[in-house]
């Protein structure tokens, strides 16, 4: 938003009826969302992060109206139209009139629609069974990274976000299975879209015979002369093996004993069309809440956007915020609450998410992120490579975080799956009795 330094904005919205607004500051230390204050809240230009959100059952006579003070004094105002917010989700910039009706600035706004999730006769919106913030306290539980770990990139005991691989580090003693899921043209896969934006726009576009004509090679496979990831005829004919399974056949094949914490990738800030958010969101819910049954789920997604969208359309299953922070193996998000951990903890307290995953690299040298989680009761999961070395598994347990997401299961882990099992009986994670 391009604002004057410490100046002070409210904001309004007009129709045939006057809708109450909500802010929410995730630069403060108290960052839930609240009722404004009548001259509005101090905004400081690259500092403050500032989200409005409201309700209204006639999107077509909604506006705003975006007052400016300096301190007690208003210095201008700005108005969004309807007709200047046309779609689900983007960017717009209204110019801020001062008192004496000349331009002095303009303002930037980044808008979100979120659309209630359809109903049918198989879905539905039943409060008896609840679980977006229930989590019961126990000891660190083990996730296994797309099964047994990422195949593309590293060396793996079985293909990533295949039935086997998910199947296997079930039986080796892991808690949930964490597995990825895109949209083809027809139907769901469970496929990790990693090597270029490009994959996503491939995946919505292709049927599902289409995409096992790809080649898989990640551009790291390069390196490494030997390594054969495109599956062979074989893996693609075999159930088990087969590299894009339909989420339905992960359901029925993994043991309704593990969790699976279903993670949800959507392109962010990328100028090519894709699949709108609202309908790609209720194409995966409406999937999962037909087919789950009584087994754990849990969501998550790097996009704050996506983890707002689940969290409003349904409170059957908990959503985690997943966050890269500080990084220098990655590049970083332009989004500053997928970029800093500190804001992803504040982001997650006030849109009630379950909680935050966590990126081990950044926690490994400042753990204040975990210890400001637990101010505001959010359940902690750590990722990242550095959890494939056990010491610093046992590093993690040992500051008590809820959940680990590594790829060597089957080093790491010394339980079984029997084990594994009747802890999981008796004490439910999420869903489940």
């Amino acid at each position: 938003m391009s604002l004057v330094q410490n100046s002070r904005f409210s904001r309004r919205y007009y129709g045939r009826i006057i809708c109450t607004s909500m802010l929410q500051v995730m630069s403060r230390e108290d960052p839930i969302f609240g009722q404004q204050y009548i001259n509005g809240s101090v905004f400081r230009n690259h500092v403050d992060h500032l989200i409005f959100k409201t309700r209204t059952v006639s999107l077509e006579h909604l506006a705003f109206r975006i007052e400016l003070f300096t301190d007690i004094d208003r210095i201008g105002l700005a108005y969004a139209l309807p007709a200047a917010l046309p779609d689900l989700y983007g960017k717009a910039t209204f110019p801020i009139i001062s008192l004496r009706n000349i331009p002095i600035g303009q303002i930037d706004i980044d808008y979100m629609l979120v659309k209630a999730l359809p109903m049918n006769r198989s879905i539905r919106d039943n409060i008896a069974v609840s679980w977006g913030r229930y989590w019961k306290k126990r000891n660190t539980i083990e996730v296994g990274h797309r099964g047994m770990g990422s195949s593309y990139t590293k060396m793996a005991a079985a293909r990533e976000n295949t039935v086997h691989s998910l199947c296997q580090a079930a039986k080796n003693g892991a808690d949930f299975v964490e597995f990825d899921v895109q949209l083809t043209k027809v139907v769901k896969q469970c496929y990790h879209i990693y090597a270029s934006h490009l994959s996503f726009f491939l995946s919505q576009d292709l049927s599902l015979d289409q995409l096992h004509l790809l080649h898989l090679e990640h551009p790291a496979e390069r390196l490494v002369k030997t390594w054969r990831v495109t599956p062979t005829e074989e893996e693609y004919s075999q159930a088990d093996t087969n590299p894009f399974p339909h989420i339905k056949q992960v359901f029925d094949s993994v043991d309704s004993d593990v969790g699976f914490n279903i993670e949800v990738k959507y392109p962010m800030k990328m100028k090519v069309a894709y699949i709108e958010r609202n309908e790609f969101i209720d194409v995966i819910l409406r999937n999962v809440l037909e087919i789950a049954g009584k087994r754990r789920v849990i969501f998550s997604s790097f996009d704050p956007d996506v983890c707002t969208l689940i969290t409003l359309k349904q409170h059957v299953y908990p959503v985690m915020f997943l966050v890269v922070g500080t990084t220098r193996r990655y590049v970083s998000f332009q989004d500053i609450r997928s970029d800093c951990s500190e804001i992803a903890v504040n982001f997650a307290a006030g849109n009630g998410l379950l909680g935050v995953n966590f990126h081990s690299e950044e926690l490994l040298q400042n753990a204040a992120p975990l210890y400001r989680a637990e101010k505001f009761n959010l359940v902690k999961f750590v990722w990242g490579d550095d959890l494939n070395i056990k010491k610093n598994v046992e590093y993690f347990r040992g500051l008590h975080v809820d959940g680990v997401i590594y790829d060597r299961v089957l080093f790491v882990n010394d339980h079984s799956h029997a084990e594994i099992s009747a802890k999981l009986r008796t004490a439910g994670v999420c869903g489940g009795e």
